[in-house]
């Protein structure tokens, strides 16, 4: 995944880019209408080569590590959903089990917000997204 950032800081081999982070809507905010205000986000990352403080640069991730953010970001919550939906379909007796079904699968939604959260917060920690500079812009 490519996105472009901006030196803040150098340190040494060490790098600090600001990168805006992408929204729904791309990166046209004019056209947009919604006036949503992208915060940007910090990341060290190590730099090698000519660059200078203001200088935008193209930053990479690795594809494989991003690829297992989207499958847990997308599939917990599918996974917890439908595990919800069934187990109130057998379990339940009511005439309204349906309801009761799809109101129970929209609070585990909730319940995967919270865990999602947790897992953020650990991966952020562990430090597992290496960003790399590429070219300057």
């Amino acid at each position: 995944m490519d996105q472009i950032g901006k030196i803040e800081q150098i340190n040494g081999d060490k790098a600090i880019v600001s990168v805006k982070r992408v929204s729904a809507c791309g990166d046209n905010c004019k056209s947009c209408g919604s006036s949503c205000n992208q915060k940007s986000v910090t990341i060290e990352t190590d730099i090698a080569g000519e660059y200078e403080v203001g200088d935008y640069v193209e930053v990479t991730t690795e594809n494989e590590v991003m690829m297992k953010h989207i499958l847990v970001l997308y599939g917990v919550p599918l996974l917890i959903m439908m595990g919800v939906i069934g187990i109130v379909q057998l379990l339940s007796n009511s005439p309204n089990k349906d309801m009761i079904s799809a109101v129970s699968a929209l609070l585990s939604l909730v319940f995967s917000y919270f865990i999602l959260k947790a897992y953020d917060r650990r991966e952020m920690k562990k430090n597992v997204l290496k960003f790399t500079i590429g070219k300057k812009l």
